[in-house]
C-alpha cells in the first residue's frame, strides 16, 4: 500500500497564524512610540517639551548725576563728540552739552571775548525698554583769527566773557573735577589761532514821516565786535557794542535826530539827520479863515484859524502909520486895526496875503465931516445954537439909526491864504 506525501501547507498556516498573534499581543503592550501622529483612542498622547530660550533683561538706565561718558575734542577744527558708556538715561532724565567758538584778543586766555558760533544737543532718558541716542557729534566755526572753544556740561553760553562775567570752571568737558570729571577724554577747551580779529561796522540810518531816524548798526562780516559812538541832537549819546556777525537798532526820537554822528572803528564817520520820506503822506491842515471890514472909525482886519490849522503869521501895512505884525495860534482868532482916514490903504503880506493894497471904504451912515470924513484937522467944530439944534434932530434920527447901524456901517471883504 502506498501511502501519501504528508503537505507543507498546514504547518506553514500554522506559523503564519502564530506570527500574528505575537505581533497583536506586542502591539498592545510596547509604549506609543513619540513619533506616531494618530495614536488610537486608548492610547495615551505624548508631549515633547521644546527646549527653553532664555529671555534678554531690559536694558538697565542711569540718572544723570551718574552718567559715564568718553569724549573726543578738537578745538582748532571746531569738532568735538561724547559717548554715553553706562545709559541710557531714564526717562525723565536729560544732559545738556555745549560747544562755542570765540574770538578773544589773544593767542592766549584774554578779555573780552565774543561768540563766533555754538552747538547745543542733549541726551534725553527713555522708557523701560527703548534704546536711546547713545553719541552725540559737535561742529562750529572756528575764526581765523585769535580764538578760544570750549566743550562745554550745560547749554547756558556765557557772551560775552568779561573781567566781570562768569566762568564755565568745571562745567568744561574732561575737568578734573566737578560734573566736567564725569567724562574722560582730552581737555574739552583751546586758546589759539593768530592774527587781531576786527570789526567790520556799517550804519544804515531810515527816517520816518514822524521826525524820528533808526539806526540800524551792522557788524555783518568781521571776526571782533564792533562798537559804536552816537552823538545826536540835544546832547543825545549812546555807545553800543554789536556781536560778531550780529545787527543791532536805535531810534531817536525828532529831538535827538536832527543832527547825528556816528563812529566806529574801521569805518568812516557817518554823519546825517533827518529827512523826509518822499512817500509820506501830508497831514490834512485846516485853512484860516480871514477878512477885513471898514467903519466910520477905523480898519479892521480878523484871523480864525481853526483847531486843525497852522500857525499864520501876517504882517499889515498901512499907507499911513506903523506897520503891525499878527500872529495867530490853531484854534484862535486874532485881530489888528488901523484908524480911518481918506485915502487909507493896508497891504498883508506873509502866510496870508492880500495881493495888493486894500482901501478903507467909507460907510454910508457916517456923518459929514465925521472922522471918517475927511483929513484929519479939516473943518471947525460947530457951536452955539446951531449945536442945540443939531442934537435935536440926532435925537429924532436915533431909533431909525440904531436898526441900520449893525446893516449899513460895516462892509465885509474876504481875503485868503
Amino acid at each position: 500500500m502506498i501511502r501519501p506525501q504528508p503537505s507543507l501547507r498546514r504547518p506553514l498556516a500554522v506559523a503564519a497564524a502564530a506570527l500574528a498573534g505575537l505581533a497583536t499581543a506586542f502591539a498592545f503592550t510596547a509604549p506609543a512610540s513619540a513619533t506616531n501622529t494618530s495614536p488610537s483612542p486608548s492610547a495615551s498622547p505624548t508631549v515633547t517639551a521644546s527646549p527653553s530660550t532664555p529671555t534678554q533683561p531690559a536694558p538697565s538706565c542711569v540718572k544723570a548725576v551718574d552718567a559715564k561718558y568718553t569724549h573726543t575734542f578738537d578745538g582748532p577744527k571746531g569738532e568735538a563728540s561724547i559717548t554715553l558708556t553706562n545709559g541710557p538715561l531714564c526717562a525723565g532724565e536729560q544732559q545738556e552739552l555745549a560747544l562755542v567758538s570765540y574770538v578773544t584778543p589773544s593767542a592766549r586766555f584774554a578779555v573780552p571775548q565774543y561768540v563766533l558760533d555754538k552747538s547745543i544737543k542733549k541726551f534725553v532718558g527713555v522708557a523701560d525698554g527703548e534704546l536711546g541716542v547713545a553719541t552725540l557729534d559737535f561742529r562750529v566755526e572756528v575764526p581765523n583769527c585769535y580764538t578760544q572753544v570750549d566743550f562745554l556740561f550745560g547749554s547756558t553760553v556765557i557772551d560775552p566773557l568779561t573781567d566781570t562775567s562768569d566762568r564755565y570752571g568745571d562745567r568744561k568737558v574732561g575737568s578734573s573735577s566737578g560734573i566736567g570729571a564725569r567724562s574722560t577724554g582730552p581737555r574739552g577747551w583751546y586758546n589759539g589761532g593768530s592774527g587781531s580779529c576786527s570789526a567790520a561796522p556799517e550804519v544804515i540810518a531810515e527816517s520816518d514821516c514822524e521826525g524820528s531816524v533808526e539806526l540800524t548798526l551792522v557788524n555783518r562780516t568781521g571776526n571782533a565786535a564792533a562798537t559804536f559812538s552816537i552823538t545826536g541832537s540835544g546832547g543825545f549819546t549812546e555807545t553800543v557794542t554789536v556781536p560778531v556777525r550780529k545787527i543791532e537798532t536805535r531810534k531817536l526820537n525828532p529831538g535827538q535826530a536832527q543832527e547825528i554822528t556816528v563812529t566806529a572803528v574801521g569805518m568812516k564817520d557817518f554823519t546825517g539827520g533827518w529827512q523826509k520820506p518822499e512817500d509820506c503822506q501830508q497831514p490834512a491842515v485846516g485853512a484860516p479863515d480871514a477878512d477885513y471890514e471898514s467903519t466910520c472909525d477905523a480898519m479892521t482886519f480878523r484871523i480864525s484859524n481853526p483847531e486843525d490849522g497852522a500857525t499864520v503869521t501876517s504882517t499889515f501895512t498901512p499907507s499911513k502909520g506903523e506897520a503891525k505884525t499878527l500872529t495867530v495860534e490853531p484854534g484862535r482868532t486874532g485881530s489888528v486895526s488901523f484908524p480911518a482916514s481918506k485915502g487909507l490903504t493896508v497891504t498883508v503880506t506873509g502866510d496870508l496875503d492880500s495881493g495888493g493894497p486894500l482901501a478903507w471904504e467909507q460907510p454910508k451912515d457916517c456923518a459929514e465931516g465925521g472922522a471918517g470924513g475927511g483929513e484929519p484937522g479939516e473943518g471947525l467944530p460947530v457951536t452955539g445954537a446951531a449945536a442945540g439944534g443939531i442934537a435935536a434932530g440926532a435925537l429924532a434920527l436915533l431909533a431909525a439909526g440904531a436898526v441900520l447901524f449893525v446893516v449899513a456901517r460895516r462892509r465885509r471883504i474876504r481875503f485868503t491864504a
